[in-house]
């Protein structure tokens, strides 16, 4: 069941026992990496939860099946609500679990249950987090809670131990190549998946968006460094005008796998190496930098990425990160 989902075959025997009539919890959690399939198995199982068909469950044909669209992300199911930031990045606030609350006071309509998912539920505010406690505590009859998270701890110990929790770890890299030949993609998949650290979503994601254009990009800098102008090598980039926040944390990050790389290749530890594409790259650099300069520019390029990730010019941080790694050159 929920073949979709790639692995997780023990969450999936748990659930399936959740479908059967009895004791069941009334708040579950879903945690772990991002891109590993929790939101995708969440859905899958509330149209199955939800779906009417007393033989086979999802069915498929069925009102309430027709009303969870998950390839079309279409879901106007009366006894489903799905909870998520207003904008990506953003926190959920106490007026959205406001109104979500405001349902408990209607009975279901097609199924006897309702199912709501509230994805990324470690992005609540404090007033927000509170709010939903108080769901929980005294959870409406016949509603069903799956939060989602990638980090448990992001969520307040009261609401932690109103929850069954359910770990889900990350796929090998070999069952993520499968995903992403299934979805047609078959260049550097061994790499794509190592850059994704096992995240399937990740890795398509990163396929989307020119992963390796962007790399190819973090590379040549490293490669010229130090600069015999380094203003007028920026004002050429062109980074600030070209990169938006979300390229923009790609590209940092692409420092900073590159120079990870670096730093096994000087360290003797090549077999872990993530580009392993681009090795003659790699060891050049390392051939040419110093161990401790490495380490710094690694550092470097995770300052730059949480400044951008907390909402920093992104512009303003790749221009100091290209100040700061050329400095450390020629130190």
């Amino acid at each position: 069941m929920w073949d979709e989902v790639l692995g997780h075959q023990q969450n999936k025997e748990f659930l399936q026992k959740l479908l059967k009539p009895g004791s069941r919890p009334h708040a579950l959690l879903f945690y772990g990496m991002g891109g590993i399939g929790k939101k995708m198995l969440a859905l899958h199982f509330a149209k199955t939860f939800l779906c009417k068909s007393a033989a086979k469950k999802p069915c498929g044909i069925c009102e309430s099946c027709r009303l969870m669209d998950i390839e079309n992300n279409s879901f106007a199911h009366p006894d489903f609500y799905l909870l998520t930031a207003e904008e990506a990045g953003k926190d959920i606030k106490i007026e959205q679990v406001k109104e979500m609350a405001k349902q408990a006071a209607f009975a279901p309509v097609l199924s006897e249950h309702k199912v709501c998912i509230i994805d990324d539920a470690g992005q609540m505010t404090a007033e927000a987090a509170n709010s939903l406690l108080k769901l929980l505590e005294e959870p409406p009859p016949g509603w069903l809670f799956i939060l989602i998270t990638q980090q448990a701890e992001r969520l307040l110990p009261t609401v932690l131990s109103r929850v069954v929790r359910l770990r889900f770890d990350a796929p090998d890299n070999s069952a993520v190549q499968q995903i992403l030949e299934a979805k047609g993609i078959v260049q550097n998949t061994r790499v794509l998946a190592a850059l994704a650290g096992g995240s399937p979503g990740r890795a398509l994601s990163y396929n989307q968006a020119d992963i390796f254009a962007i790399r190819r990009e973090a590379l040549d800098l490293l490669k010229k460094l130090p600069l015999q102008n380094p203003f007028g090598y920026i004002a050429a980039l062109g980074w600030g005008e070209k990169y938006d926040r979300a390229a923009a944390l790609l590209l940092t990050e692409q420092f900073i796998y590159l120079l990870r790389d670096v730093l096994l290749l000087q360290s003797g530890a090549g077999g872990q190496v993530y580009n392993t594409d681009i090795m003659a790259g790699l060891d050049g650099i390392a051939a040419d930098w110093p161990l401790h300069t490495a380490r710094q520019g690694v550092n470097a390029a995770q300052e730059a990425w949480q400044n951008i990730n907390k909402n920093v010019s992104a512009k303003n941080v790749l221009e100091a990160l290209v100040l700061k790694l050329d400095l450390l050159r020629k130190e």
